[in-house]
């Protein structure tokens, strides 16, 4: 007689089960984020996933004070300072090359970047502030990645964001900065929302975006509000433009397919070819 097809697969359950009746059923690890956080309280590296908190502040002259390296990390500041005790060039608070890396409450003072992402996908900064930091937070070459409710002040560039399509900036405030309030370079289907910048040079640059959006956006006393520079297909909604001694200027090199949308304030708009628009509302 012919074994029936179903012989193996029955005789293959069966041992199955008395192993396990004999041996017991193996556990699964627990995931690392079922664990408690690791302490820490001096310049870092992080090497392994899991949670990660700040129990004190950090006062280190360092070239990177905490590194991640890991993918899914958490830090935690817990409402910390990371100081790097004096303002040097070619430094880090906060330095970013794992995936889905979150850091959040935390303050970076004295770098020359505070929080910085370098080919890191999906990564989340979120309740930050920066001060007297060359670029407050930067997400490099990092798809997907989130800013929030970073506060950056007294810097070179507030927020930038370069080479990460898809990635959301929101409800950011960004105050004197020598060069750049908010820049998104190189990046498609980026999305800005809820930003303030005041005294900046420029206050949002988009340098080589595709189909991104800038929305309800308020830009004060620079000299140039809106600079947009080999850019395509982006929508600046319902932005509020104003300078207190003159019209906020929206500057446009190279550009095509831009819509300027529900904008507010007095402003105007240059090409290279000069003033194409003035508004006085």
């Amino acid at each position: 007689m012919a074994r029936s097809r179903w012989v193996a697969p029955v005789l293959a359950v069966a041992v199955v089960a008395a192993f396990a009746l004999a041996f017991g059923v193996p556990t699964p690890a627990r995931p690392a984020f079922d664990d408690p956080p690791t302490r820490l309280d001096s310049c870092s590296m992080i090497r392994d996933s899991g949670r990660y908190v700040l129990t004190d502040d950090i006062d280190e002259r360092a070239e990177s004070c905490v590194r991640i390296t890991a993918d899914d990390v958490v830090l935690d500041g817990n409402g910390h300072v990371v100081d790097g005790h004096t303002f040097r060039e070619n430094t880090t608070g906060i330095a970013v090359t794992g995936r889905n890396v979150t850091v959040r409450n935390l303050t970076a003072v004295n770098w020359t970047f505070g929080v910085r992402y370098e080919g890191a996908r999906g990564g989340t900064v979120t309740n930050v502030t920066t001060w007297h930091t060359g670029d407050g937070v930067t997400v490099s070459d990092s798809p997907e990645s989130r800013v929030e409710r970073v506060t950056a002040t007294n810097g070179f560039t507030g927020i930038f964001v370069r080479d990460s399509d898809g990635s959301v900036v929101s409800n950011g405030v960004v105050r004197d900065m020598s060069s750049v309030g908010l820049f998104v370079a190189d990046s498609r289907a980026a999305a800005v929302t809820n930003v303030s910048v005041v005294r900046s040079k420029t206050g949002i640059a988009l340098l080589g975006d595709r189909n991104g959006r800038v929305t309800d956006a308020v830009v004060r006393s620079t000299d140039e509000a809106l600079l947009l520079v080999d850019s395509r297909n982006n929508e600046i909604r319902n932005a509020t433009l104003s300078n207190p001694d003159g019209a906020a200027v929206v500057a446009r090199s190279n550009e095509s397919g831009n819509r300027l949308v529900g904008a507010r304030g007095n402003w105007t708009s240059d090409d290279a070819s000069g003033t194409t628009h003035k508004n006085r509302a």
